[in-house]
């Protein structure tokens, strides 16, 4: 009886046949049969195996390099350097531009012949002739040094970051700005829970540690006396002593809750001295 039903079972299962022939001679290169579910099941595995196949030639490979947003670091590295000579050189070829018109204006006897005075001091002269100030900017600038006069953090010096490129320690949105005057040595960046906080130069961790009043914070000491502080962390994924790279992830802010208040207290210092990060940062 049970052979019967299977006999009657294979007569109402629909079979497929996968044949390879040769056209020339018409000889089977081969055959398969299949049923619906079974044709679906290879279907899928080849795809399958195609995928897998098509991330790992992208992702594994040099090739990903060519695609966007995986630009090679050292080609990065190239690019900035090569758009800090260009901008080099754009300078020289103004004082150069300068020089021009300061011997052609001599040339033509708009400058009398003077040993007391060279072509430096000439082409400083010619820079302020051909950039007068406005009375817009002569009210601006009075207004702002009107503003400025008690203010001491107003003559702080602005610090050089030539060949420095700045990451973002977070994506985040500021809530509270940096103010010096109400001690408040840093800016304060709101996000979502369990947010990755990178460091924003090359450097080493100098501290990593957890405390009352901040939660973990973590130090690192940068190139050029620059040195990144990072307050209310749940978690450190570094040590003292450890090298972090620019755009390195080196901890966790806010815990995996719907809390939605997480936020991130950064600080930049040089030499002591705190900086506003947003005047060498660009936070979205």
């Amino acid at each position: 009886m049970k052979k019967g039903n299977k006999q009657k079972h294979k007569r109402h299962v629909k079979l497929f046949r996968l044949t390879i022939l040769n056209e020339n001679t018409l000889d089977m290169l081969f055959t398969m049969r299949l049923t619906k579910t079974k044709m679906w099941l290879y279907l899928i595995s080849v795809l399958s195996i195609v995928c897998l196949l098509f991330y790992i030639v992208l992702f594994a490979t040099p090739i990903k390099h060519v695609l966007p947003g995986y630009l090679d670091p050292k080609l990065k590295q190239q690019m900035l350097t090569d758009a800090f000579r260009l901008d080099a050189l754009s300078q020289e070829l103004d004082k150069q531009e300068s020089y021009m018109a300061v011997v052609k204006a001599m040339m033509s006897g708009e400058y009398e012949m003077d040993t007391t005075l060279n072509l430096d001091s000439l082409a400083a002269q010619q820079t302020v002739v051909l950039r007068e100030t406005s009375d817009l900017e002569k009210q601006y600038r009075q207004q702002y040094e009107e503003r400025e006069k008690y203010n001491l953090t107003a003559f702080t010096p602005q610090v050089s970051t030539e060949g420095l490129l700045f990451y973002l320690p977070i994506n985040g949105k500021i809530n509270q700005a940096f103010n010096a005057n109400d001690k408040h040595y840093g800016i304060d960046l709101s996000t979502t829970s369990r947010q990755a906080v990178m460091s924003v130069l090359d450097g080493r961790i100098i501290m990593a540690s957890y405390t009352p009043d901040d939660d973990y914070v973590v130090m690192v000491q940068h190139n050029n006396d620059f040195v990144s502080v990072y307050r209310q962390l749940t978690e450190v994924l570094k040590t003292v002593g450890d090298e972090v790279k620019a755009g390195e992830a080196m901890a966790f802010v806010g815990r995996n809750t719907a809390k939605s208040n997480s936020h991130l207290h950064f600080e930049l210092w040089h030499k002591g001295h705190p900086l506003n990060p947003e005047e060498y940062i660009l936070f979205k």
